[in-house]
Parts: C-alpha cells; sequence; structure tokens
C-alpha cells in the first residue's frame, strides 16, 4: 500500500489555537493513512530537571492520529550538541510528524508537556510529485527518535523493532539504511558470534524479530535427520600421578554438567543471600540496572526449594554437602539444572524436602500443579509440575545424594550414572582440575565447567532448539504487540488470520519447524510445546530429531567453523576461598581461578602481544587509588614494554558530567586525575601520531601537546596526563620493583567507599543510572503513543511483553504524572536536588588486587576482593526442622522466646593450599 502525502515545509498553514500561541502546520489526507505535520513552542514552565525534557506525546479527539515522531529544535542546535550542553539547554520548539485517517478538522493536543490545543483541517495532496518527499521526511523522522531510543535503552529493542517492520511492510515503505550497529546485529546468528546465541543477548533477540517480521527465518517444516554433532578434539588431560582426593558429591555429577560446589549449606545459602540483595542479579553489584529479574527467586520457586530461616541454624547438621548443576543457565527462558545434596540424615533431608512440595501443592493448586509418582530408568521419582512449567521440580535419591531439578534428563542421567567410570568426578580432567585447586583449600565455593558441558552448548540439540524457543518467545512478543497495535487503529479482537491479513502480523507467523504455536492459556500467551516465557521446557528436554533444510545449513555453518578455528572446549574452574577481615563486617574472597588445557593458537591477536610473566612490575606512585599494568611484546624487536595506566585520588571537578557532546567529553578526560606511563622510553606512546609529530621534550623531559596534553620523559619513562601537577609529581616516584608472583597483567584498586575519587566514581555511576531511567520512562511513553496502550498500563504492558521488572536505576519510582493528554512516565528521583546517589559497587566494595598470566597450558586470574556486608539480625522461632520452607514453618505448641541469631560463622584466613 502506499499513502498520499505532501511535502511538508512546502506549504504552510494557519489554524485555530485555543490557548496556545500559533503554530506552523500541515495535514494532507489520503488512504489509509494521511501524514501530518506540526511545530509547536515550548513554554518556560515545560522543563523541570532537564532529563525531564523528552515526555512529548499527541492526542487527537477521536483518536485519529497514530505512530507519531518528535524533532526538538534548538537554536545553534548542532554546537550545542558538539559540546555537550543539549540535554541542560531546554529546546525551543518541537515539532511532530504523524498519521492520522480520515479527512474530517483534526481537534489536537500536544502535550509539552503543557497541553497545548489546535483545530487543523487535512487538505487532499495537490500533486503526485509532492509523494515521495512527504514519505521519506515523517519515515526518516520515524527512524531518527527509533535510533536515539536505542542510545538509551537498558532492555531488548523488540517493540521498536516491531514497528518499524510493521509499518515498512503495510505502507509500501523500504527500510531505511542499516547503520554500521545493524549491519553487525543481521549477523548476530553467523558462527564467529555463536556466543550471542547461546547468551540470548539483546542484540540476537532484535535480530531474530526483524528476521521473523520479514519473513526471513525458518519455516519450513522438519523432514531431515539431525545434524550430526561437531567432531571436537580430544582434551589432552593426563591423570595426576598420585590419587588426588575427590569428594563423593562429584562423582554424583553428570560430566556434561556444570558443578558449583558449596562444601556445606551454610556457603550456599552465603550465596544465595547475596543473589537475594541484588534481585536474583550478582550483575547488580556493579552496575544500578534498570531492570529487575528475581531470577533467584524464579529458581527457588520452579524447584520448590525456597529456604527458611531455620536452614541457617541447623542446615549444617543435615547436609554433608551440596551443589548447583545443569546443562546450561538460561534462567531467563527456562534452564536445565538443580540442586544436588548430600546428606549426612537422609530421612531428616528427604522429609523436609517431600514436605515442602506437598506445601508448594497446596499453594500452587489453582495453577494447576500436580504431585505424582513416576518411573525413570526403572526407578521412582517425584514430579511436582504445572502446565506452564512455572513449577517443575523432580526429586531422585541414589544412596545419600538427592538430587531437586528442572530436568528429566539430569534426572535419568544422574540416576544411571557409573560413579567410577563416567561421573564428573571420574574424568581426567576433573582430577586434574583438583590436582590445581585441592578439597584441603576448603573452598567456599569451588565452580567447574568441563569440556563436556561447553561442547553441550553447541550440540545440533542446543543449537537448533535455542533457535527454536527464540523463534517461540519472539511470536508471542509479535502477537501481543500486533493485538495492541490493531486496536489502537480501531479493529477489535482480530484473530491471528485477520493480523496477518491487514499487515500486523507477517505472512510467516505460526508456521515453525516443530509444529508448536502461540495458544492461550486463562488469558496468557504461552508456547504450546515450551510453556510460558519465562518458564520454558528446559533445552535437555526437548527432543531435536528432525530438522528442516535451513536449520541442518545453519547448524552445518557452526561445524565448519568450530572444525576449522575452534575445535576444542577448554574447560574452566574456579575457587572462592571467603574469609574475615575484621570485626566491622569487611571480608576477603580469594579467587583462583583456570582455563587449563589452554590452547593459545585460538585466541590470536590477544596471546600474540602479550608478554611473557614478569615479576617486574611498575611501583603504584604515592596517592594512587588505582593501577592497571601490563606487559607488551614490541613490533619487530624482542624489546618487552611495561605499560600502566594509575588513577591519582585527589578531588575531581564533576559538574555537568552527565551531559555527554564530544567537547564535554574531552572536558572529563582532562579533569580526570590519571596518567598513563610506559617503560622503556620509546615505547606504544611515542608511535601515537599526533604525540610523536610535536618538538622534542625541553631540559626537564616536558612536551605540551594539543587539547591540554602533557607528556615528561623521566628516568626511561614515557608518561602522559592532562595535569602538569600529577606529572610533576608522580614521574619521580616512577620506578620498577619485584613482585613476589610473575604476571602478565596486574590490577589494584584501593577503597574508594570514601575517598577524594568518591565523587568521581559516583558521578559516573549516576550519569549510566540516569540514561538507564530515562530511557525506560521513554519506553513506557512509546508503548502509549506507538501500540496505543492506556498511559497508565504502559509500564504494566512493557513488562508483560520482555518478561522482567523495571525498576529506576536512581533507586525512584516510576509513576505518571499529570492528566488526560498531558499524561506522561517519569521517575520520582528526577529533580531531586537532595538525592543522595551511592553507586551499588561503592556500598560493598572495599579494594582489589588481581593478577593475569597466560602460558605453559592455561590462563590463571588470582585475586584478592575485599567486600563489606551488613549482616541483619532477624528473630527466629524454633518449632521443626523446614530447611526450604515455601511457607510459615508450623507453630510450636508452646509461645517461644525469640532467639537472636548467632553471628555468622567465617572461615579463618588461609593458611595452606593457596598460594595468593
Amino acid at each position: 500500500m502506499r499513502m498520499w502525502i505532501a511535502l511538508l515545509g512546502i506549504s504552510v498553514m494557519s489554524l485555530t489555537a485555543a490557548g496556545a500561541d500559533a503554530a506552523e502546520a500541515i495535514a494532507v489526507s489520503g488512504q489509509p493513512f494521511g501524514v501530518g505535520q506540526i511545530t509547536v513552542s515550548f513554554q518556560k514552565s515545560d522543563f523541570g530537571d532537564p532529563i525531564d525534557s523528552n515526555g512529548f506525546s499527541i492526542h487527537e479527539t477521536d483518536n485519529r492520529i497514530f505512530y507519531p515522531a518528535f524533532e526538538k529544535q534548538r537554536v545553534l542546535g548542532f554546537l550545542q550538541a558538539l559540546t555537550g550542553i543539549n540535554n541542560v539547554t531546554p529546546p525551543q520548539r518541537l515539532t511532530v510528524y504523524f498519521l492520522f485517517t480520515g479527512t474530517e478538522p483534526l481537534d489536537i493536543t500536544v502535550a509539552t508537556p503543557t497541553p497545548q490545543k489546535f483545530r487543523l483541517t487535512p487538505t487532499p495532496p495537490s500533486h503526485e510529485s509532492m509523494l515521495t518527499a512527504m514519505e521519506t521526511l515523517w519515515w526518516r523522522k520515524y527512524h531518527e527518535n527509533l535510533r536515539e531510543q536505542k542510545d538509551w535503552a537498558n532492555y531488548p529493542m523488540v517493540m521498536e523493532t516491531y514497528m518499524t517492520a510493521m509499518l515498512s511492510r503495510r505502507l509500501g515503505l523500504p527500510a531505511p539504511p542499516l547503520s554500521q550497529n545493524d549491519l553487525n546485529d543481521r549477523d548476530a546468528f553467523s558462527p564467529e558470534q555463536s556466543v550471542f546465541v547461546l547468551l540470548n543477548s539483546d542484540k540476537v533477540r532484535a535480530a531474530e524479530m526483524r528476521s521473523v517480521m520479514l519473513d526471513e527465518s525458518i519455516t519450513d517444516p522438519a523432514d531431515l535427520p539431525s545434524p550430526r554433532p561437531i567432531n571436537w578434539s580430544d582434551i589432552i588431560a593426563p591423570r595426576p600421578a598420585a590419587d588426588v582426593p575427590i569428594e563423593p558429591l562429584a562423582k554424583a555429577v553428570p560430566p556434561d554438567c556444570f558443578y558449583i560446589r558449596f562444601g556445606k549449606l551454610s556457603n550456599y545459602l552465603w550465596f544465595n543471600k547475596l543473589m537475594e540483595e541484588n534481585g536474583g542479579d550478582l550483575g547488580m553489584m556493579i552496575a544500578n540496572r534498570g531492570v529487575k529479574l528475581e531470577l533467584n527467586e524464579v529458581v527457588q520457586k520452579q524447584l520448590a526449594l525456597k529456604q527458611s530461616e531455620l536452614s541457617e541454624l541447623f542446615g549444617d547438621s543435615v547436609v554433608a554437602d551440596v551443589a548447583m548443576i545443569g546443562r546450561d543457565a538460561y534462567t531467563r527462558e527456562g534452564a536445565a539444572f538443580g540442586l544436588i545434596f548430600q546428606a549426612k540424615s537422609n530421612d531428616l533431608l528427604a522429609n523436609d524436602i517431600n514436605t515442602n512440595r506437598r506445601d508448594s501443592l497446596k499453594l500452587n493448586k489453582k495453577l494447576g500443579a500436580k504431585l505424582e509418582t513416576i518411573t525413570i530408568a526403572g526407578q521412582e521419582i517425584s514430579a511436582l509440575t504445572t502446565p506452564d512449567n512455572k513449577i517443575r521440580s523432580f526429586y531422585a535419591r541414589r544412596g545419600d545424594f538427592h538430587l531437586v531439578t528442572t530436568s528429566l534428563t539430569i534426572a535419568e542421567r544422574f540416576i544411571t550414572l557409573n560413579a567410577d567410570a563416567d561421573s564428573l568426578g571420574a574424568t581426567a580432567e576433573f582430577q586434574q582440575a583438583r590436582a590445581y585447586l585441592p578439597l584441603k583449600r576448603e573452598d567456599t565455593i569451588f565452580c567447574y565447567m568441563s569440556s563436556q558441558f561447553f561442547q553441550g552448548l553447541y550440540s545440533p540439540q542446543y543449537r537448533v532448539e535455542l533457535r527454536r524457543r527464540l523463534r517461540a518467545t519472539t511470536e508471542i512478543e509479535l502477537l501481543k504487540m500486533a493485538r495492541a497495535a490493531a486496536m489502537n487503529e480501531g479493529f477489535v479482537k482480530l484473530s491471528e488470520e485477520e493480523l496477518i491479513e491487514r499487515g500486523f502480523l507477517p505472512t510467516s507467523f505460526g508456521r515453525r519447524s516443530d509444529g508448536s504455536r502461540v495458544v492461550e492459556v486463562d488469558g496468557a500467551l504461552q508456547d504450546s510445546l515450551r510453556g510460558a516465557p519465562g518458564n520454558f521446557l528446559p533445552i535437555a528436554d526437548v527432543q531435536v530429531t528432525k530438522v528442516n533444510v535451513a536449520e541442518a545449513r545453519d547448524f552445518e555453518r557452526v561445524r565448519e567453523f568450530h572444525v576449522s578455528h575452534w575445535s576444542q572446549m577448554d574447560p574452566l574452574m574456579a575457587g572462592i576461598y571467603r574469609f574475615k577481615l575484621d570485626d566491622k563486617g569487611t571480608e576477603r574472597l580469594t579467587i583462583d581461578a583456570r582455563m587449563t588445557p589452554f590452547v593459545e593458537e585460538k585466541y590470536g591477536m590477544l596471546t600474540d602481544r602479550l608478554g611473557p610473566p614478569l615479576t617486574r612490575q611498575i611501583a603504584p606512585a604515592a596517592r594512587d587509588v588505582a593501577m592497571l599494568q601490563f606487559v607488551l611484546k614490541g613490533d619487530s624487536d624482542n624489546q618487552l614494554y611495561h605499560y600502566a595506566l594509575g588513577l591519582q585520588d585527589v578531588p575531581f571537578p564533576i559538574d555537568n558530567y552527565a551531559n555527554g557532546g564530544l567537547l564535554n567529553t574531552l572536558r572529563m578526560m582532562q579533569a580526570t586525575p590519571g596518567y598513563l606511563t610506559a617503560w622503556p622510553k620509546p615505547g606504544l606512546l611515542d608511535k601515537i601520531p599526533v604525540i610523536g609529530a610535536f618538538a622534542a621534550p625541553d631540559q626537564y623531559g616536558y612536551s605540551k601537546f594539543p587539547l591540554g596534553l602533557w607528556r615528561r620523559e623521566y628516568n626511561g619513562f614515557s608518561t602522559l596526563s592532562f595535569h602538569f601537577d600529577i606529572l610533576r609529581n608522580v614521574t619521580p616516584q616512577l620506578a620498577l620493583t619485584e613482585d613476589e608472583h610473575p604476571a602478565q597483567a596486574r590490577i589494584r584498586i584501593g577503597d574508594i567507599s570514601d575517598a577524594d575519587v568518591t565523587p568521581l566514581a559516583n558521578a559516573m555511576a549516576q550519569s549510566w543510572a540516569k540514561r538507564g531511567s530515562l530511557g525506560s520512562a521513554r519506553l513506557f511513553n512509546a508503548v502509549s503513543a506507538q501500540l496505543g496502550v492506556p498511559e497508565e498500563k504502559a509500564k504494566d504492558f512493557a513488562e508483560d511483553l520482555l518478561a522482567l521488572q523495571f525498576v529506576c536505576p536512581l533507586e525512584g519510582t516510576y509513576e505518571t504524572t499529570g492528566e488526560g493528554a498531558g499524561a506522561r512516565w517519569r521517575s520520582t528521583a528526577w529533580g531531586d536536588d537532595q538525592l543522595e546517589f551511592e553507586a551499588n559497587f561503592l556500598k560493598w566494595f572495599r579494594g582489589l588486587n588481581a593478577r593475569v598470566n597466560m602460558g605453559d597450558g592455561q590462563v590463571v586470574l588470582n585475586a584478592e576482593l575485599d567486600m563489606w556486608r551488613e549482616k541483619p539480625e532477624p528473630s527466629l522461632k524454633l518449632p521443626t526442622f523446614n530447611f526450604f520452607g515455601l511457607g510459615a514453618a508450623p507453630k510450636a505448641k508452646e509461645e517461644k522466646k525469640p532467639v537472636k541469631k548467632p553471628a555468622e560463622e567465617v572461615a579463618p584466613p588461609p593458611t595452606e593450599g593457596r598460594d595468593f
């Protein structure tokens, strides 16, 4: 279809304005849509906090305006953007481009957020030559809005991708030229980027949405046999000469599972608390993220193993060992994982698990929960499930070992495992890992990911089903958005066929190779094979026996890449030991992580450029609060060069830090109290064109370059800084020292929780958090503007669409302000001058000292991480053992006095078995 449009800007109409200055506007009628443009001036009352100046909306009394695009206009706008003041200087005018239906006058309200009302009378197009110009202008502005949003988004660009593809299809408009980032995103399924598929990254989700909407996705029936797996090169892992002690638990674990062992239940409970404190996402410890996944809560509910406070008091007396195992970690979509326990008292542990399964059954009867006994490999196990897989828990026992898992496949492997022949603990590579990280270390957490685990992720089953479940997720999202868009245009309760016919859905919708489809259960959309989004059937439990031609070709490309370039998967291991540093709540984690065996040739330039491990290092200068240093090889000689990037603990001017812009970014760099140094001189620094092209240094070794950059050549070091005083003070202190441990790269960060650079760290984190907060609010406003969802329901719609929870990273609360046409989303944290923002990592981070080595067939990371954690002391009652209770514990017959929780037991500092 094509729509009648007219060249905006060729003619300007006057219009009736109520309570507003006269505006420039034009509206040209057509079929199925007309196109309009209206330009209004801002009022001073429109702006509070500058971050709040993006909540625009346009409404028409009879709901005849659709798919608007907003363009802010400033005096000298280009220069303001360049200098970084585009977010602090309010725009003077706003132009809105939009589509509309009908030929009757339009009663328009433009909210900036101050409502400005107009009546605009459409006119028919004057001549055909105006068609292309109008089409290009509105379409280009529409895409500019969406691309701008991509820079602010901290969520998958699902809605934005759908809108552009849907409008292009329905209106016969060509897709706009792809940016380089868009071109890279289109290659998300290439073998070279297969890791993004494994991670289900946002770029993969957007690429699949685009592929489905353009009818490029896999739709043919599966009529070919499953591809043969990749012929991986064997791992050369000789068994240790002497018998290495192996924990019994490892011999109850299948070798293709990841293995995170806690040693005792109290260690697991500490880790679990850490997860809960960060919303089930350890990434929240680093960044103030704008989405909350609550993965820990989802996992515990799905397994029916939510811990109780009583487990902290009595757990270690019942459980001898505990570990998390799994075939994958897709907890956002539905993972194949579980918890395995070694019991000290089989009866107590089994009774507790079974009691809580029955309690979970009662609590979830309305969800169709079912508890039954099933037989697998000749053994009876307990199955607790719901039709949508929100609860999917299989409980199996084998001697002293108790497994609760989401996966029938893992349960069957557990039951049939030959402990001495084909378990994880029986493999040569695991025994080698235990030789490197022996049991005597008594690690708080021991993590091992075998080569078989990684190979499983690249198996035909996982590659094919990952793409299929991505298609299933995409179609559920498509149907939700298509229904909303259709209803917004006045098409109520269209069937899937009608949505396809009218262009809201692609013609390939519902045509899948495995025959699955979107179904509606109790008003919620889910997949007929996999269940509800976020609780899909684990991939390990989905049998892939047939594929279609496209799926076979896709896997063949992956196979060819790995056979040619990456034929061996390297196992990973890590030991983490936790102990108390002081009585103020500070703990230290010593981390020993290794990749071994390690084949250097696979990692190309990374290993080619790094020099050998050296004990020699650049000594930190006084007042250095952080230093990163590494050793590199020269281009053509055998010379080794030491490089160090240091940050001094001195005050940092942070005014207007978050404003962006090229010159403002430069000002931030100029103000950063840091330096970059290299030894010996000359080195890489002298080969940078802008540095090497200027005059020789003066008698004291100083050279000054454009943009305020200084260099000093002193005592064999070549050092750069934007601060002359830092350069003068630091360079006399620079020297090479010897360290006990050799390394190729080192990093040291001091306690910056209350230092002179703390405002800098907070300002940086607050800048990112502010962008995330605005990006989410823009999404909610766009859901209303583009899909017609009522403003007050936009956040709920976005959360349901993306299967996540939005939280303000500034620790405010999202809310709607204004009424009617002026309603919009904002955060309570915006414009709060009294906001005491503290970056998440500053709440617990107290220091880091780490080193990295590559060579001798392995990569080794040794680190010491200091952290502070507040320890709440809840009151407990002691009625019974209820380690993982979902509900309240049974009441005691007599009232008990509250028992104060004993201080958390933390191990003493390490004395042997570790080299850090």
